[in-house]
């Protein structure tokens, strides 16, 4: 048995909550695997504990993960694992990390830390062994995600700047047997917060005990976007001739990995009609530390052209559309406040857009046209509210958005020395 990882010690108040993460998160820790910044497993033997981080852009780069494989680690060995110190070599100080299974089959194969490293410039970092027989977990829990059967049946994710949900399978059997309270959608619904601590529970325990409402701001944000039946905030689909379709609520889902950085999971959906075939889907998403965008892969059983779509409103103010840096997003009125929606993608991914203004409720959208290349399509959706003040203007948002692009395309260099 693995050893627990150092962010399976987050105490959740709610009993539900308490007995899934000991049932699915304590045995081992699980992560999706990034495209970027990352050092590949040796077929040699030689083992190393130095890497440098070069940053090739102009511009500063923070919060980013790196992904070390364990194997290229001299001390690769299972009963090492809690005693791994990672050390920036600049400031001599230990960094978080976080224990990750790279290729989603059950097995710890890497470790991740975040960096911030200035334009056109190199770190270099130390990977060691306390002297102590076991390092002590102290790092919090910044990234997570759970399911809530209490709210119906959500599923939740957010780390320290953001906060998203989508809706279950008991959501719409609700609307088929005609009772309240049920929703059928595939829109990814965002939560406002302006704390950098969690908030989902404490959030969700006030809906399920009655004593609050999170769609009222008391000082850490709120639930004031309306989602409905549009796609809301990076959903995808597929807009043919004139009707857009969609997979509607997940029927499953498999949480992999909470902890220091990040948080990723999986949602399944029951086969749909994208207009012209009938798919199979499964969603693998993830969300980092400081970021403000989630990652959503999606994989099919057949290549396919969709759509990731923006909801618009009569509030909407402006859209920025550079479908040749895979850059798009809207700026709008949100009650006392502003909201930015934003979708980023490899320009590979990327076939056009189209802005679509309907009638109905819900139907207005800035759809983002996509095709899948080996049955499988990446993009990075999210949102900045102005009130939380880290994005305070459309154009800090819109450079925001624009940087992460070019991050995208030139990837953090990692050598082992």
């Amino acid at each position: 048995m693995m050893k627990p990882s150092r962010t399976q010690y987050f105490l959740i108040s709610h009993k539900i909550v308490l007995l899934f993460l000991i049932g699915c998160l304590l045995p081992t820790h699980y992560a999706q695997s990034h495209e970027t910044n990352s050092v590949d497993k040796k077929s040699n033997t030689e083992k190393h504990n130095r890497i440098s981080v070069y940053n090739d852009l102009p511009i500063e780069r923070t919060n980013e993960t790196v992904t070390v494989s364990l194997d290229s680690l001299a001390f690769s060995e299972q009963n090492f694992w809690p005693r791994i110190v990672v050390k920036d070599l600049t400031s001599n100080k230990a960094l978080m990390y976080q224990l990750v299974d790279t290729e989603n089959d059950g097995a710890i194969d890497s470790l991740i830390f975040q960096v911030d490293i200035s334009a056109n410039s190199a770190k270099q970092f130390q990977f060691s062994l306390s002297k102590s027989a076991s390092a002590e977990f102290t790092d919090p829990i910044v990234s997570f995600s759970r399911f809530v059967p209490e709210r119906i049946d959500d599923y939740a994710w957010e780390n320290d700047k953001v906060a998203f949900r989508v809706f279950g399978p008991q959501g719409r059997k609700l609307v088929e047997q005609g009772k309240r309270g049920g929703i059928i959608s595939s829109g990814v619904d965002c939560w406002l917060k302006r704390v950098e601590y969690p908030i989902l529970n404490k959030w969700y325990k006030k809906y399920s005990d009655g004593t609050g409402d999170y769609h009222k701001d008391t000082g850490e944000g709120l639930d004031n976007y309306h989602v409905g039946s549009s796609l809301g905030c990076g959903a995808s689909g597929n807009f043919y001739q004139g009707t857009l379709y969609s997979a509607g609520n997940f029927s499953g889902y498999k949480t992999h990995a909470v902890g220091a950085i990040r948080t990723s999971f999986e949602l399944n959906y029951q086969p749909w009609n994208t207009g012209k075939v009938v798919v199979k889907e499964i969603k693998q998403i993830s969300l980092d530390k400081g970021s403000n965008l989630t990652r959503y892969e999606l994989n099919f059983d057949q290549e396919v052209e969709l759509v990731a779509g923006i909801s618009l409103d009569k509030y909407s103010l402006s859209m920025m559309t550079k479908e040749e840096l895979g850059v798009f997003s809207s700026w709008r009125t949100q009650q006392d406040s502003e909201l930015g929606l934003g979708i980023v993608s490899d320009p590979k991914y990327v076939t056009g857009f189209q802005t679509y203004m309907g009638e109905d409720k819900d139907t207005s959208h800035l759809f983002v046209k996509l095709k899948s290349i080996d049955k499988r399509i990446v993009y990075y959706a999210g949102f900045a509210w102005q009130k939380s003040q880290q994005f305070r203007s459309k154009e800090a948002w819109q450079e925001y958005l624009k940087a992460f692009a070019f991050k995208l395309s030139s990837p953090l260099r990692v050598e082992i020395e």
